[in-house]
């Protein structure tokens, strides 16, 4: 086999290696989150539809609507209250005295958890940001990101504290490759790293720049492990534990 084509089938088969393990993180949270009655899909209208594809998500007591699902900007999430009892409402855009718009835009459903509903970020550049809304009032609870192939790994409800484990990520300034010193220096001023966490190694955005292929200059993605904790006041507490990770921008 020649060099090109050693170089083709290795990419290749890195692309199919991060689809598999994105998938199986997906899989890995949606068991973690509690099961829907069902979903539905509507297709668009039209290439021209404002409203665009309507996805529903159903529960016992609510159904999630959203629209625009086939483009990379997705509008405001409805939520329609479903009283015990009463039938399932259709997947449509018909109006509803309960119904409570969600500031989601540009953001997709993953799931929920109890009250706890979880939107992560449809079209982002480099960190992915998430998010977590109070299906009472629909207000934003608590706001992040993560890696763009790691989602949340653990999502756990304990006696109505929710307990969050997942890589935080953060789209930097600067290079940590090109200039690890002045730009640690940078994030640490900026209040962008925790205390108690060391610098990364330079070999170590070396191998995530060349395997991206990146330019040194590229800024960085940086990244570390966070526990986090949201209790049924909203109050929250973080943890950050284990080493910073570092890839370049796409």
């Amino acid at each position: 086999m020649s060099g090109h084509l050693r170089l083709a089938a290795g990419l290749v088969f890195g692309v199919v290696l991060s689809v598999v393990a994105h998938a199986q993180d997906s899989d890995a949270l949606a068991a973690q989150l509690d099961r829907p009655v069902s979903t539905t899909r509507v297709p668009a209208k039209s290439d021209d539809d404002p409203i665009g594809q309507i996805e529903c998500t159903y529960y016992r007591d609510f159904m999630l609507r959203e629209t625009g699902t086939d483009t990379p900007d997705p509008n405001d999430a409805t939520l329609v209250p479903i009283a015990i009892g009463a039938p399932r409402p259709p997947c449509d855009m018909a109006e509803s005295a309960n119904l409570l718009t969600l500031k989601t835009e540009g953001y997709s459903y993953v799931g929920r958890k109890d009250h706890f509903l979880l939107f992560s970020a449809t079209d982002p550049n480099g960190a992915v940001p998430f998010m977590l809304l109070d299906i009472g009032d629909g207000k934003v609870i608590f706001e992040d990101a993560t890696l763009p192939d790691r989602s949340i790994q653990t999502v756990v409800l304990d006696n109505g504290t929710l307990h969050l484990g997942y890589k935080r990520a953060f789209n930097a300034s600067c290079s940590l490759l090109q200039d690890p010193a002045s730009c640690w220096s940078r994030l640490v001023a900026d209040r962008k790293i925790p205390n108690g966490l060391a610098q990364p190694s330079p070999d170590l955005c070396a191998v995530a720049y060349k395997e991206e292929q990146a330019p040194v200059e590229d800024p960085s993605i940086v990244s570390y492990a966070v526990d986090t904790t949201i209790d049924a006041s909203g109050q929250v507490r973080t943890t950050a534990h284990g080493t910073i990770g570092c890839a370049p921008m796409p």
